[in-house]
């Protein structure tokens, strides 16, 4: 494994790449360390490939696979985060943190690198390291064309004056260098696979190939890299047991027992306890848990709402329909408890930390989120940002106190599950093979224990159920803010006023907690280049309507 295998070496890396750098378009300085001093042997070279891997969701934000949510319809982050809201502009930190030249010139870099090791590798060493330097090129290009749209296309590295020349060249001509990139590493790779897990391979570059197809609504191309996935026999939805009885695998899937004994995981952001860790137990966790978090990403009323009966219709239609479990729920909250978050899909307990909800370690009940007990750490008096609901999904419920600032847990990139839905999306968007994509649905839903009860209807019914369960099984994977972007409904979801727990007012009423006002307008499907950027280069022009 990376993480065990490899140490990292910051000393090198601040010499050669950090100092002296530009916030931006920028070279890193090659008179820190000669280039006649390095790239001479394998050691050398595979020291500088393996960093490269840090600039895959890099420090400080390394946890916004969990976080991008938060501007998304799903939730948002604790206080006032400006994507969210729809209020962000040129100016904006998270805006300024998206655009990454400072890493494609590390990676430019390192690639000129590897032309000056030729001599000290072999052809098939060569085309591996360069392939795997290459994609994560590519996979970072990729997220910047998909935020900014035209973007700057720098293949070498550039002096500080050159960078400053740059300009924008045209999305469809950025889209094909990362397409063509991805599939000469995707030939490259084969010639020499790795069995490294969290280093780049086959799978790893299919899969993205898919995610990448699919938001560019080429889905013959996903039905080909999906299939080569699910072909090669490797992968499937993870189950766990416990003395031959499968425990609730989709939360154990997020728990840090599942990493390295994980066939479902193709690709991930790994830790390696203790020399690299997160805060994202403290980040994501109550004031009264064994963490005392920080309650830093807040799930919003409508996201909870999402969530089914566990019959598998709508909680909305529980009553209509004589549902049983409408009046359990009744009945479970005339007893003081929240029954409105009984009977529901797995996933919303595995997934949201609800008013209720009971921290569990081997089966005993540790700690319960007590928002309404006046004397609780946790009560809404003492968290007015709070919207009454918190994230379990990543959380490792078995850590101690000190655990809180040395999270672990690797956070997943590309999983199985992804691969089959977008598969199924590929086949609903055709609509061909119907069949094949109602099956695809329902065994995700079945590994979570809901009923597979997607049936084949017809192609505006099954889109909305294809989206519906991807909201649910990749909620916090990253994943929700890219979908509502590309299908082109935030005009929909990200519009008016967002909604927290319903609690207890002095009449004797339930209202939910107003936490605020969303607005969208559809010219920030483009987010706007950052000022700092275009104050250092007159030549970068400005996205329209900003």
């Amino acid at each position: 494994m990376i993480k065990k295998k490899i140490q990292i070496v910051f000393i090198l890396l601040c010499s050669i790449l950090l100092i002296g750098c530009d916030d931006f378009l920028t070279t890193p300085p090659l008179d820190e360390i000669p280039s006649t001093e390095w790239w001479k042997n394998k050691e050398q070279v595979q020291l500088m490939v393996n960093e490269c891997y840090v600039t895959i969701y890099p420090d400080p934000d390394s946890h916004i696979i969990a976080f991008r949510d938060g501007w998304s319809d799903n939730a948002m982050w604790k206080g006032k985060y400006a994507i969210g809201n729809g209020s962000f502009t040129a100016y904006d930190g998270k805006v300024k943190a998206e655009w990454k030249y400072k890493d494609i010139a590390k990676l430019n870099y390192v690639l000129e690198g590897l032309e000056n090791s030729k001599d000290f590798l072999t052809a098939d060493e060569y085309a591996h390291m360069t392939a795997e330097v290459r994609f994560i090129r590519a996979f970072i290009y990729y997220e910047m064309l998909f935020y900014f749209g035209d973007i700057p296309l720098i293949t070498k590295v550039l002096t500080i004056d050159e960078s400053r020349e740059t300009s924008r060249q045209p999305r469809a001509e950025v889209l094909n260098f990362i397409l063509t990139e991805i599939n000469a590493a995707l030939e490259d790779i084969k010639k020499n696979p790795s069995t490294d897990t969290g280093r780049i391979n086959e799978d790893v570059i299919n899969g993205y190939l898919a995610r990448v197809y699919l938001y560019e609504k080429d889905y013959d191309k996903v039905l080909v890299h999906t299939k080569a996935i699910m072909d090669s026999g490797r992968y499937g939805l993870y189950r766990a047991y416990d003395n031959d009885t499968e425990k609730n695998s989709y939360e154990e899937l997020f728990r840090p027992a599942a990493d390295g004994n994980n066939n479902e995981v193709i690709f991930e952001k790994q830790w390696s306890y203790p020399l690299k860790v997160t805060s994202l137990n403290h980040d994501l966790s109550p004031m009264g848990s064994v963490y005392k978090g920080w309650l830093r990403m807040l799930p919003v009323q409508n996201m909870i709402d999402e969530y089914e009966c566990i019959e598998g219709h709508s909680i909305h239609d529980c009553e209509a329909s004589g549902c049983p479990y409408a009046a359990k729920r009744a009945e479970h909250s005339e007893n003081g408890g929240y029954g409105e978050y009984e009977y529901r899909d797995p996933r919303l307990k595995s997934t949201i930390i609800t008013p209720g909800w009971e921290w569990k370690v081997n089966g005993v009940v540790t700690y319960v989120y007590d928002l309404e007990n006046p004397t609780s750490v946790d009560n809404l008096s003492k968290e007015p940002k709070s919207s009454g609901f918190l994230l379990t999904k990543w959380v490792d419920l078995e850590g101690k106190k000190e655990d809180a600032w040395l999270t672990h847990k690797n956070m997943t990139i590309i999983r199985y599950a992804d691969i089959m839905l977008m598969r199924a999306e590929a086949l609903i968007e055709k609509n061909e093979n119907l069949d094949e994509a109602v099956a695809l649905i329902n065994e995700i839903r079945d590994r979570a224990r809901m009923p597979g009860n997607v049936q084949v209807t017809n192609q505006s019914n099954l889109r909305e159920k294809l989206r519906h369960e991807r909201r649910i099984e990749l909620a916090f994977e990253g994943l929700r803010y890219f979908d509502i972007i590309r299908w082109r409904i935030c005009d929909k979801v990200k519009n008016g006023n967002v909604y927290g727990f319903a609690k207890m007012t002095d009449s004797g009423k339930r209202e939910n907690i107003f936490m605020e006002k969303r607005v969208w307008k559809d010219h920030m499907y483009l987010w706007p280049i950052p000022q700092d950027a275009r104050d250092l280069n007159e030549n970068l022009t400005q996205n329209p309507g900003w």
